[in-house]
């Protein structure tokens, strides 16, 4: 290849391989500056790896740039550094766990090294590996290397991260780019000239139709692979698979005692400081949510992935609201949970995990007591509207099988309550059985702890009495429980209220603020929080005065009011794939795309024959000039609807260009071209030469007809006239 060809052909090879970069990047924070950097590796790897080729084998060459990716990754461990803080310990640890790590760690991640190491070296060795390919004459092997990096990299981005689009095309406008530019001329192997020659008159033309051949398969397993593969996939009830649901998370709770079993310890020792709060105005604080029941005591999920700043999306859906942000350092809590506002989407100051599903951060590695911890959480405050509430159904049973498991042995008292309001709606029936536990019983902070089956069987007393008291601890278990056997997905939250203020806008949070309530699911609400303690409704719980059967509550509801009406569309409150917004854009852009891709190969076609025109004009003895001229003759009567026929003579040729395009009245033309091309198929091998003079004019002529033809020719023809690929498709005579 020449070298603007080569030059080119490096050029897309490049971008074939940054494809990979570009795909996985949503997954980060920083998906601009992880693109960036995730694209250094093959931009690098192969301008070096060509340099390289010049003087070793391709082994060789590959062995010896190996250690450059490599320290590559130790400037990445210097500029952007993971949890190990030394360089070159940084390095080993990035390299070994990157892949692990990237599977562990919620989306979005953090750009560092430990989570960058993978896909930058991988795109090295696919980029690098792709040179030797290219400049050996084998182009689809070239650009075959980074598909399997393409490839991984959609997968390890998972289904909910942005679709590859962009990428994907880019991949495969870039290869067939390398193709058409690889196979628009001779191999640049060693060659003879005479091999080069029947190179470009018959076996270019070949490896011509190959390349377009095979252009054109990829250009329609592009497509297929950019539009209409991920829309069939959405538009059915499939979900990709996502590799971190089959990756066991490094965080997991460790604390042996249950959150909710501190409280009663808590409620006899009320003033012990557990936190320091500074925030615009009180907030109540979310510390941990249980799900599981084992008939003793609840536990919160054990499994939390590690995450950056942004917290990745709630897994269910959550109400509106105002934002919060607090400031928090951490005196004397146990465990590794931190208390956040709301449902928290950003933490800053601490390294920590996360669970979507209960909305439970962690301090990532604390397994102990985290004491003098400071840090920053971000989270929205939900607000709730009592008429989405009131026309709320039921979720799916089979989506929350564990929120409404009951073990065996539950007391009798929780089927006949909850048996009272088997006929009222989901939101009746949370905010009655709420209402009957703040009527019926009482506040009493000095209740003994626990909250399993046989201390609710001591609590609770049959409908129309009169039962005794307890704390949150007991009446949020209550509530939970009574929910479930509603049939009502539920869970159980600690948290904490404001705290008392503490100087300089500063709240401090004491054992006593500790406090507990229950949740329950909603759909198309999402998670609803009921305060079924006796007392003043803490969190938006039901009224005091609700009653079974019969009235609702107060007008407070189960929850506070002022919320926005959710999206309660068919296909977000049914949980479905399909997506109706998303197939329109889809079919919208694959439509788009139809006219862009056009353009594109159009350009990419115009291109290769100004350089095959070029070829054939330029830089050539005598001979090969005039033989370029008569082709590009024959090309030009084809284009203009007037092709030359296989055996016609130079005589008949010239005189059809003459018959398509008649000189200037009272005018004639002559055409050297036809005799010079006569004399190089006719005469003797001695007496064949010619010169550079009548060369040139033999191409001038032809030029000049060429350009009076083209503008002579309709509007359409004129337009395709550059798109048109037979000229590089068909081998003249």
């Amino acid at each position: 290849m020449g070298r603007v060809r080569t030059a080119a052909a490096y050029a897309a090879l490049t971008a074939a391989a940054a494809a990979p970069a570009l795909a996985l990047a949503p997954i980060y924070t920083d998906p601009l500056r992880a693109a960036a950097i995730l694209a250094l590796w093959p931009a690098a790897a192969v301008p070096l790896t060509a340099l390289a080729l010049r003087g070793f084998a391709a082994p060789a060459a590959l062995l010896l740039l190996l250690p450059l990716p490599v320290a590559g990754v130790a400037a990445l461990a210097y500029a952007a550094p993971g949890p190990v803080a030394p360089v070159a310990a940084a390095t080993l640890d990035a390299v070994a766990n990157s892949g692990a790590r990237i599977v562990t760690t919620a989306v979005p991640s953090a750009a560092t090294v430990d989570l960058l190491a993978l896909p930058a070296l991988a795109g090295w060795l696919c980029a690098a590996a792709a040179v030797p390919a290219l400049r050996g004459g084998r182009p689809l092997l070239a650009v075959s290397a980074p598909l399997p990096v393409l490839a991984g990299a959609t997968v390890l981005k998972g289904p909910d991260a942005p679709h590859a689009y962009g990428p994907v095309a880019l991949y495969a406008l870039a290869s067939i780019a390398v193709l058409v530019l690889a196979s628009a001329g001779p191999s640049r192997s060693g060659a003879s000239a005479a091999d080069a020659r029947r190179a470009s008159r018959g076996g270019g033309a070949d490896r011509l139709r190959r390349s377009a051949a095979v252009s054109a398969v990829v250009a329609v397993g592009a497509a297929a692979t950019t539009y209409i593969g991920p829309l069939a996939l959405y538009g059915s009830s499939v979900a990709p698979a996502d590799l971190r649901d089959a990756a066991e998370p490094e965080e997991e709770d460790t604390e042996g005692v249950s959150p909710l079993s501190h409280l009663p310890q808590w409620a006899a020792e009320p003033d012990r400081p557990l936190l320091s709060v500074a925030a615009d105005e009180p907030t109540e604080l979310r510390w941990v949510t249980l799900s599981e029941f084992d008939g003793i005591t609840w536990r919160p999920d054990r499994a939390y992935r590690a995450s950056s700043e942004v917290l990745p999306e709630p897994e269910a859906l959550v109400p509106p609201g105002e934002e919060r942000s607090v400031e928090v350092e951490v005196h004397g809590l146990p465990g590794g949970w931190l208390p956040v506002a709301g449902v928290p989407h950003r933490v800053e100051g601490a390294p920590v995990a996360y669970d979507p599903a209960s909305f439970t951060v962690r301090a990532a590695g604390a397994d102990d007591g985290l004491e003098g911890l400071g840090y920053t959480a971000t989270g929205t405050v939900p607000s709730y509207d009592e008429e989405a509430l009131a026309a709320a159904e039921a979720p799916d049973p089979d989506r929350f099988e564990r929120h409404l498991r009951l073990p065996e042995g539950a007391p009798g008292q929780l089927r006949s309550i909850a048996a009272l309001v088997e006929d009222a709606t989901p939101y009746q029936r949370a905010n009655r059985l709420a209402g009957h536990l703040r009527s019926r019983y009482g506040y009493d902070p000095e209740a003994p702890g626990g909250h399993g089956y046989a201390t609710l069987d001591r609590l609770l007393v049959e409908p129309g009495e009169d039962g005794g008291g307890g704390t949150s601890e007991q009446f949020a278990s209550a509530f939970a429980l009574l929910a479930r056997a509603a049939g009502l997905p539920s869970r159980v939250v600690v948290g904490f209220g404001a705290g008392a203020p503490d100087g300089d806008g500063v709240r401090l949070v004491r054992t006593g603020d500790a406090v507990a309530w229950g949740e329950v699911y909603l759909d198309g609400v999402g998670w609803t929080p009921f305060d079924a303690t006796p007392g003043e409704p803490e969190h938006g719980g039901a009224s005091p005065v609700g009653e079974m059967p019969g009235g609702e509550g107060g007008e407070d509801g189960g929850a506070s009011a002022g919320r926005e009406e959710p999206d309660d569309s068919f296909f977000r409150t049914t949980g479905a794939y399909l997506d109706v917004g998303f197939a329109w854009r889809a079919a919208a852009l694959a439509v788009a795309a139809v006219p862009a891709s056009v353009l594109v190969i159009g350009a990419l076609i115009a291109a290769a024959r100004a350089l095959h025109r070029h070829r054939r004009f330029h830089r050539r003895p005598g001979p090969e000039l005039v033989a370029g001229a008569w082709r590009e003759l024959r090309d030009a009567l084809r284009l203009s609807g007037a092709p030359p026929g296989a055996a016609a003579t130079a005589a008949e040729v010239v005189a059809a260009a003459d018959r398509r395009l008649p000189p200037e009245p009272g005018g004639e033309r002559e055409w050297s071209v036809g005799a010079a091309v006569t004399a190089l198929a006719f005469a003797p091998e001695a007496d064949r030469g010619i010169g550079a003079d009548a060369a040139r004019r033999a191409a001038d002529e032809v030029r000049e007809y060429t350009r009076a033809l083209r503008r002579s020719l309709p509007l359409r023809r004129r337009l395709l006239w550059w798109a048109d690929p037979r000229p590089l498709l068909r081998r003249p005579p």
